[in-house]
């Protein structure tokens, strides 16, 4: 299992910022979805609870809810005398996932250009220079930056329920592309997302919502959602069971 940070204590050293009634769950939910995003939690991979808690020093009760809130958002499922497992997503669940995402963020698109300020054009920028050298230095958490940019697009859009839905969306579209992607590595899109910033400053929500649309064709396209690949996924699902 991928090695897994300290509780209180991100990457770099720093100091969690600890959230809701019991700080400590949210740590390791947040550890989880990092790792998830950054493709180092896998489709099939076992979680196992007792080498959680142990890791995080909790007691495995605190480990179970997390999973569970996990599994109530479709990324862990829960497997009769076996444990917890990654989610590992359908043909189906990878067209309805995508589906959802695409009109989800052309129209979080359209409100981030209505409500923008310099500041949000400033931040967006930023972020895009980030992404750019993470792409480049090939940084482990490329995925998740890259994944950030779309994030902040739905806080500029000012609507939480929106941004909580795409949290969601995010969090399954990576477990589709890890699953059905025609090739290994990173898929980079910086010039999208650039493409996407300039429309937000200058305030072209139709232009912006036709290039996310866009955005999100690229993406599937770089998936392979055929039968022969549906057959190797069932095939996966027989030898395990």
């Amino acid at each position: 299992m991928v090695g897994i940070p300290q509780v209180g204590m991100d990457g770099q050293g720093k100091s969690d910022k600890v959230r809701g009634k019991h700080p400590v769950e949210d740590v390791i939910y947040d550890r989880l979805v990092d790792a998830i995003i950054d493709k180092h939690l896998r489709p099939g991979q076992h979680l196992n609870e007792v080498k959680l808690a142990d890791a995080y020093g909790v007691p495995r009760s605190r480990v179970r809810r997390v999973l569970e809130r996990l599994r109530d958002e479709d990324v862990v499922v829960f497997e009769l005398n076996k444990g917890a497992f990654i989610s590992r997503p359908t043909i189906e669940d990878a067209h309805n996932v995508f589906e959802a995402r695409r009109h989800l963020e052309c129209v979080v698109v359209r409100l981030a250009c209505e409500r923008a300020t310099a500041d949000d054009i400033d931040s967006l920028r930023r972020h895009l220079a980030d992404e750019r050298e993470a792409f480049e230095a090939l940084r482990p958490n490329v995925n998740r930056t890259a994944a950030e940019f779309h994030v902040l697009i739905a806080e500029i859009a000012g609507n939480p329920v929106l941004e909580r839905m795409l949290g969601l969306l995010i969090r399954r579209c990576v477990l589709v592309q890890s699953v059905y992607e025609k090739k290994s590595g990173i898929l980079c899109l910086t010039d999208e997302h650039s493409h996407l910033v300039e429309c937000i400053a200058e305030n072209h929500p139709d232009a912006a919502a036709a290039q996310m649309a866009h955005h999100f064709d690229h993406i599937v396209s770089s998936l392979d959602l055929t039968e022969t690949r549906r057959n190797e996924v069932d095939i996966y699902e027989f030898a395990r069971s």
